[in-house]
């Protein structure tokens, strides 16, 4: 019935026995199955550096934009959105009481999400994901024309060197890693 048990999920390691088999009956599967696993095996370091890139550009961009990222409405081109009287402040959060997100505001889980993009540098964790979509090329350009928006046009050239460094080095260096490892074990 309804009731799963924790150890029910580890079924699924009964692929790898079907895996086997198979790869026990074809030498090109085999190949490509050690090929995988040695690769894995070699991404470690890659992934180390990564992680690092990620986080130390998570934290250069929420120098730039923490509180940034809140418009009047995060899918248009709106401006920036600052409290009442003063221009140069700008809100942590949604300003002003609203009937509509009363409920929304008041969860502190949830506060402010109808007016913040979900693509922000408000804490570490939702700058960490953004910094990631933008280096896998997901939509960052959304992203870049709302750092612009918020920051002025100069910031688009950081999002070029993100871009640039992102895309262009780390996930070329990761695919001629991948590619290395099968021509090893073609050979």
């Amino acid at each position: 019935g309804g009731k799963a048990g924790g150890l029910k999920a580890l079924r699924t390691l009964r692929l790898f026995r079907v895996l086997n088999k198979f790869a026990s009956r074809s030498p090109a599967l085999k190949i490509l199955l050690k090929a995988m696993v040695e690769t894995a095996k070699a991404l470690r370091y890659w992934l180390v550096l990564f992680l690092l890139v990620l986080y130390i550009f998570t934290l250069m961009w929420m120098h730039f934009f923490a509180n940034h990222y809140h418009f009047e409405d995060p899918d248009a081109l709106d401006t920036v959105v600052t409290w009442p009287g003063r221009a140069q402040e700008l809100v942590p959060w949604c300003p002003g009481p609203d009937e509509r997100f009363a409920k929304v505001r008041a969860d502190r889980i949830h506060h402010g999400q109808d007016c913040i993009p979900r693509a922000h540098f408000d804490n570490f964790g939702w700058g960490f994901v953004t910094i990631f979509q933008v280096m896998t090329g997901e939509d960052w350009n959304t992203i870049m024309y709302a750092g612009m928006r918020a920051g002025g046009w100069g910031f688009g050239f950081f999002y070029g060197i993100l871009i640039l460094f992102g895309q262009i080095l780390f996930l070329s260096l990761f695919l001629s890693m991948l590619l290395s490892k099968f021509d090893d074990f073609k050979t």
